[in-house]
């Protein structure tokens, strides 16, 4: 297995998440890359991340956050590859519980985990919490693999397999290209229960505009790369929807009718195309302490 973090963050958040993937039990030694740009790691934590046996690469040259991706899958020469991000938290045993999926379902060729909230901090976090125990909820009541299940928090490929994957660096929504990708190259997913990644929140209102724009955006963005129609993968039960609101409103009643104005203030605030169309977003630090 290799592990890699694109990245153009190296704050406390990057040294923290790698320190909870190598906390991981039943998988033993691993190759660790982190390959980065943006914002300068400092030699402390460089020091530290070599001591920690991970390799870092570092772009002068700023990029996309799959370009770094590209860089990653070229160096990986193991059976499995896991990506994740900069400000994750993994459960110890998140790794051993991926890697049973793939040895246990050969035909499997991308395996996702299910994103937990941590405790919030903050009313604004305390809302969108509730909105990440609503998606993981719906994941489960959709009843069939999707792709609310393949979120680029955490994904595990079969190496042979992404290194045929289509890879463009001009890509905003990764974690929808890289489940439809899998889709067309006729590859297997699935998402065990057991494997979990924990998430901060944004703490700020502001913070949610620009991955809720991106979103908005995205079935739109899906339809350019793939000559299939797309609409239908984005189409969720009502019924799924209406058992996830349901079950979380009656464990935080506030949040959910919280969470309603959110929705509707990211729809009214949504960035324009051109703006979202970048691909070299700013960070939202609020998610990173």
């Amino acid at each position: 297995m290799t592990v890699g973090i694109p990245t153009c963050y190296g704050g406390s958040s990057l040294l923290a998440t790698v320190k909870s993937i190598l906390a991981s039990k039943g998988v033993g030694k691993f190759r660790f890359v982190v390959v980065a740009d943006r914002t300068p790691i400092g030699s402390a934590m460089k020091k530290e991340l070599k001591r920690l046996g991970v390799e870092l690469i570092w772009n002068k040259k700023e990029g996309s956050q799959f370009k770094k991706i590209k860089q990653i899958v070229a160096m990986c020469q193991s059976d499995v590859l896991v990506i994740t991000q900069d400000d994750i938290t993994f459960k110890p045993n998140t790794l051993a519980n991926i890697m049973r999926v793939f040895a246990t379902r050969p035909e499997l060729t991308m395996v996702g985990a299910r994103v937990l909230a941590l405790p919030a901090k903050t009313r604004i976090e305390t809302v969108l919490a509730s909105m990440v125990h609503m998606v993981d909820y719906i994941t489960t009541f959709w009843n069939t693999d999707n792709y609310l299940m393949a979120s680029g928090r955490c994904l595990a490929f079969r190496t042979e397999k992404i290194k045929k994957f289509r890879i463009p660096e001009t890509v905003i929504n990764g974690d929808m290209f890289l489940y439809l990708e899998n889709k067309r190259l006729q590859g297997a997913f699935a998402r065990p229960q057991d494997a979990a990644v924990y998430i901060r929140c944004p703490q700020r209102l502001k913070d949610q505009i620009g991955p809720s724009s991106r979103y908005q955006y995205s079935e739109q963005e899906m339809a350019r790369y793939f000559n299939v129609p797309v609409a239908q993968e984005y189409r969720i039960p009502l019924r799924a929807k209406i058992r996830a609101a349901a079950k979380e409103f009656l464990a935080h009643p506030l949040a959910v009718l919280g969470y309603g104005g959110v929705f509707l203030y990211t729809r009214l605030r949504r960035q324009p195309v051109k703006t979202v169309s970048n691909p070299v977003w700013n960070i939202d630090t609020s998610t990173k302490e």
